[in-house]
């Protein structure tokens, strides 16, 4: 089965759950585990795999890689299993998040991409991903911040395997539309590079979830689980 095959039948099952695979499919260094009436793995590197089952959960197990050492997970009873016999680690599920319309039309402002001089100050305040990553993250261009003036307001990007995120403002810029804009800006830079604008939000994370049910984000049925293990 072909990337594009892969992409197209996540994409008639459920496209709103499985965004974030049809989003991986579509990188070249993406490749596919297993494809079957069970279900679909795919892997962009060695590390890192994403699941969807599409019938009993049991029956995919077979075909997982178990060394690997993230996984995303889209049954909450395949986490469980997962977490149970094979030491991974878990701390909250995400409701998928996608955008299929347009680029938004946003007010001028100063948004520019941010170097690896705004390393310190992202880690200061932003724990989610490590510092290595964040710091490959910065090399490159993948980090863009919002200023007021000659002050970083805050700032926002893509997560490596690509979906939006990081998104942070500074608690003296609160409450003035700035989060709104950078998703805003996110999304438009996902569309830029023919790419499907998502995100994964924590089930907790009501603010975050807030502002994608203002911007008219799409939530998928099935929420998905980040597992890993060292």
């Amino acid at each position: 089965m072909t990337n594009e095959e892969a992409r197209s039948i996540l994409y008639s099952i459920d496209r709103f759950s499985y965004v974030d695979m049809i989003s991986l499919l579509g990188q070249d260094a993406c490749h596919i585990d297993y494809a079957g009436k069970e279900g679909i793995i795919v892997r962009p590197d060695k590390d890192f795999m994403s699941v969807a089952s599409f019938t009993d959960w049991h029956e995919i197990l077979p075909y997982i890689d178990t060394s690997c050492s993230l996984i995303c997970v889209h049954e909450e009873g395949l986490r469980n299993y997962l977490m149970e016999h094979y030491g991974y680690e878990n701390k909250e599920g995400c409701y998928s998040y996608s955008w299929w319309g347009g680029p938004f039309q946003i007010e001028d402002n100063d948004i520019r991409i941010l170097s690896s001089d705004y390393l310190e100050t992202i880690t200061s305040v932003y724990a989610i991903d490590s510092e290595d990553s964040i710091r490959q993250l910065l090399a490159d261009g993948r980090i863009a911040g919002l200023f007021i003036g000659d002050k970083l307001a805050g700032f926002v990007g893509f997560h490596s395997e690509g979906s939006m995120g990081m998104l942070q403002i500074f608690d003296e810029y609160r409450k003035h539309g700035y989060g709104e804009l950078l998703e805003k800006y996110d999304i438009n830079w996902a569309l830029s590079e023919g790419r499907i604008p998502y995100c994964h939000v924590f089930f907790s994370n009501k603010a975050s979830i807030n502002l994608q049910n203002k911007l008219g984000l799409v939530r998928g049925d099935k929420p998905i689980w980040w597992i890993w293990k060292e």
